[in-house]
């Protein structure tokens, strides 16, 4: 493809996405300090923060900087009510609808069970989406133009450029849906779709404690295995646009297992929950442990997962043990193809020390070459449901265009 080049519009559109980014990522700001960071002229940065001023995206913070002899700074910061986001969530396991503030805070969420969305048609299940979107919306008082946009994130592969789902595992019967020109259809403000750990990655660079790292992998562990990387803060993608899924590479040599993608081998169809549940009920017939639990926690899912991974049964400790070591071999080699500055982990099966801790070691066993600081869980943990597509909301409709 021809490059476009550089016009003065597109630096124009650069500087204000630039000063956006930061001020969502650093916080309060004085145009000083704010010109100084993004090396623009006091004359530039001043013309778009008073145009920002006057929309009502910034406001100053009320917070002078003391620090400074003579005149006192007053940062700027982002207005975040400014306007609001549509966060949706489909994944086989449940799905989530929420709406959140400009700093990812939610006003609002709500679960969505998912039953028969194997076999369920996109525009039915769509239609519900978008019905539950806009009564959010109405109970929170939220009119339709106080909405940038919405983010729809899904398992499997996704042409984020026309908004179409192209492998939703487990989901619509695995066949393509193009989301977005069926929720724009009942919905009045523009819509995106992205994969669900690749919208997660953006929440990373704009929320999360790696926002100055440029070149990120996240790692995701739980229900399946999900993995992203990015490169100069921007998403690593294929021409068929798959991202970088550890989860869907070649492991299991002579396996029967078929993945959800459809082939046999995979990583993740050996250290999936799924797995994990089918050795918990294999234990049940001989292991008055595994029964008690059962009785206490109920059957094994998703939701009750850890609890019988910090049980003392030794059998399953050790299938536990043996998955987080074909994951950390899974791992390390993307480790090693990828480079990344820093590896964030996230997902159900990574929120206990039962795993979190022995997985890292593992790494550093198989590579010696590979640090503990290169690895880190994630803080938006517990915004997990609804943070990926608010920052990819975020960064579609605000970010990018300029804040126009």
């Amino acid at each position: 493809m021809k490059p476009t080049g550089v016009n003065m519009t597109n630096v124009k559109q650069i500087n204000r996405s630039c000063v956006l980014q930061l001020l969502l990522t650093k916080g309060a700001m004085s145009r000083t300090d704010l010109a100084n960071s993004l090396q623009l002229t006091t004359a530039t940065l001043t013309s778009i923060c008073n145009d920002f001023i006057q929309k009502g995206l910034l406001i100053q913070s009320g917070k002078a900087d003391d620090q400074n002899i003579g005149r006192k700074r007053m940062p700027l910061e982002i207005n975040y009510h400014y306007k609001y986001v549509v966060a949706i969530n489909i994944h086989y396991n449940g799905s989530t609808v929420a709406i959140t503030d400009l700093s990812g805070d939610p006003v609002a969420v709500q679960s969505v069970s998912m039953e028969n969305s194997s076999s369920s048609d996109p525009k039915t299940f769509l239609a519900r989406i978008a019905s539950i979107c806009i009564r959010l919306l109405w109970e929170n008082n939220l009119p339709s133009d106080s909405v940038l946009g919405a983010c729809v994130c899904i398992v499997g592969s996704v042409n984020h450029i026309d908004g179409i789902s192209l492998h939703p595992f487990k989901i619509f019967n695995d066949k393509p849906a193009h989301i977005k020109d069926i929720l724009e259809q009942h919905l009045s403000f523009p819509v995106c779709v992205e994969n669900n750990v690749c919208s997660f990655l953006n929440a990373e660079h704009i929320f999360g404690s790696s926002q100055e790292v440029t070149n990120l992998m996240v790692v995701k562990w739980g229900p399946g295995v999900g993995s992203a990387t990015s490169t100069g803060g921007v998403v690593c993608k294929g021409p068929d646009y798959h991202s970088a899924e550890i989860g869907h590479t070649f492991f299991y040599q002579n396996s029967d297992m078929i993945c959800k993608c459809g082939r046999k081998g995979c990583l993740e169809s050996g250290v999936n929950l799924a797995s994990f549940i089918e050795k918990i009920t294999e234990l049940q017939k001989r292991s008055a442990v595994i029964q008690n639990a059962i009785k206490r926690y109920g059957i094994p899912d998703i939701n009750n997962i850890l609890y019988f991974l910090e049980i003392d049964c030794p059998e399953l400790k050790k299938f536990t043990h043996a998955c987080i070591h074909d994951l950390a071999i899974g791992v390390n080699n993307a480790i090693q193809v990828f480079s990344p500055d820093k590896v964030v982990l996230f997902g159900t099966l990574f929120e206990t020390k039962t795993t979190l801790k022995p997985f890292i070691e593992t790494i550093l066993e198989i590579n010696p070459y590979v640090t503990e600081d290169l690895f880190e869980e994630s803080t938006l943990a517990d915004k997990k449901e609804y943070i990926g597509p608010a920052a990819t909301a975020i960064k579609n409709f605000l970010i990018e265009p300029g804040g126009e």
